[in-house]
């Protein structure tokens, strides 16, 4: 049988083959991480592709229109979410399966791994049968300016974190060099998974560039 990969796989990158069925208990093999796919592709496969679900049942079938539109809705509540909040931590949000609201609209529905859609050629055709081949859409994101250099907070914290770390260190971090400053805040008791310091290495840049000295 081949492993079934869902849209929570491809959109976030943990290839997680579900084996077996409702008489196996269903368990997980965990594939290598590989390069997320984004939303554009695999909502266009969804509509384009055949694509596969188990229903409420745990019966394996061809994906109906309620169970496409059910993870379209979902694919477009967390679309939305990163253009208001930041992209990181919404994309960190959903990764984890068991923050979602309804996981199972996630990891029930998908395509069989020996038969992947081609994610880009299905929003390609999409962009064509739209009259949109060959147009790039521009990026949409609010303003999201940081606070005012003068704001007292922005102060504050700075200073709490140069208080933490050190002069030697919070000075790296203006030069882009982390390193020393996540192992300094872990020596204090603080502590961050790996796919969590991107967001942190950017919220520690905002942190000493957004003062006025």
């Amino acid at each position: 049988m081949s492993k079934f990969i869902s849209v929570h796989d491809m959109l976030f990158g943990c290839r997680g083959g579900i084996l077996g069925g409702p008489d196996d208990d269903f368990f997980f093999e965990a594939f290598p991480f590989e390069k997320p796919i984004a939303v554009t592709g695999v909502v266009c496969a969804i509509e384009m592709w055949t694509t596969y679900h188990y229903d409420d049942f745990g019966r394996f079938c061809v994906a109906d229109d309620e169970a496409k539109e059910k993870i379209k809705a979902a694919l477009a509540e967390y679309e939305s979410e990163k253009v208001l909040r930041d992209p990181d931590e919404v994309e960190e949000h959903y990764s984890h399966i068991r923050l979602l609201k309804d996981p199972k609209v996630w990891i029930g529905i998908g395509w069989l791994k020996d038969d992947l859609p081609d994610f880009e050629a299905c929003y390609q055709q999409w962009k064509a049968a739209n009259g949109m081949d060959g147009v790039d859409a521009p990026p949409i994101s609010p303003d999201r300016q940081a606070p005012s250099s003068q704001s007292h907070l922005w102060k504050l914290m700075n200073q709490l974190l140069k208080l933490v770390v050190g002069d030697e260190t919070h000075q790296f971090i203006k030069k882009d060099d982390y390193k020393k400053a996540i192992s300094t805040l872990e020596s204090k008791g603080l502590r961050w998974a790996e796919n969590e310091k991107k967001a942190l290495r950017r919220h520690l840049k905002m942190i000493v560039t957004n003062v006025q000295h």
